[in-house]
């Protein structure tokens, strides 16, 4: 099982501006947060807000501008807290600069590894999105995240590819369309993945209220049915 991932990009700015556009809150939202509060000190809180997906709180343990910033994030599933550090370097290449960011304590039972996955999709979409801002002054969230709710969370499968179901959330469109903890899906729309990250790809098509077909396993190990799911709005 992983216990760690690590995400990098290079930006064509000064290490100066790319620390910039991390640790100051009016720059954090225009590209990454809604909301941030920083106490930007070794031993300070932090709190990011985001339009999707649960808020962030935790400590910084290093603050080493414009070259090191250290985290300890507590991350809340199903009530319970888990604390993960993430280690963000700056260093020059080039004309620019290379952003790293290295997340790691992830134990082995599903819901961390299902953590595990959507935080390491999740720090890789905000690289880009953080490329793109720098750079060019976009804000390509409205382009990246589009906003799909499936009620749905899963994990890659490995054996055989495709993804295993953890929870379809009671009344989501994972639950209506009929899918249950246990079963694989390995198809969508007739398209194969092969993992986790396979899937998020191909959603990338999809908007809120259109529908898919789904190849399901049921139980992980029946018969090839296909489930259709219409795409709530998380927004």
């Amino acid at each position: 099982m992983r216990r760690s991932f690590e995400n990098s990009v290079v930006i064509a700015a000064t290490r100066e501006r790319v620390w910039l556009a991390l640790t100051d809150p009016n720059e954090l939202n225009r590209w990454e947060t809604t909301d941030a509060h920083l106490d930007l000190r070794s031993g300070g809180g932090f709190l990011y807000e985001y339009a999707y997906g649960p808020s962030r709180p935790g400590t910084f343990l290093v603050v080493d501008p414009p070259r090191r910033l250290m985290q300890d994030n507590l991350v809340f599933h199903h009530n319970t807290g888990y604390h993960y550090i993430n280690t963000t370097t700056l260093e020059p290449a080039g004309d620019g600069t290379r952003l790293t960011v290295l997340v790691e304590g992830y134990g082995d039972s599903d819901a961390e590894q299902w953590l595990l996955e959507s935080m390491d999709l999740g720090w890789e979409t905000d690289m880009r999105i953080l490329k793109a801002y720098v750079e060019w002054g976009q804000d390509l969230r409205p382009r990246l995240w589009r906003g799909l709710r499936m009620g749905l969370q899963y994990i890659s499968h490995g054996d055989g590819g495709g993804i295993r179901v953890l929870e379809a959330l009671d009344g989501g469109p994972a639950q209506t369309a009929g899918l249950e903890p246990g079963d694989v899906v390995t198809t969508l729309d007739d398209t194969p993945f092969d993992d986790f990250r396979g899937f998020r790809s191909l959603l990338e098509r999809y908007r809120p209220g259109d529908t898919a077909t789904l190849g399901v396993h049921p139980g992980g190990t029946g018969e090839l049915q296909r489930r259709k799911l219409t795409f709530g709005d998380a927004r």
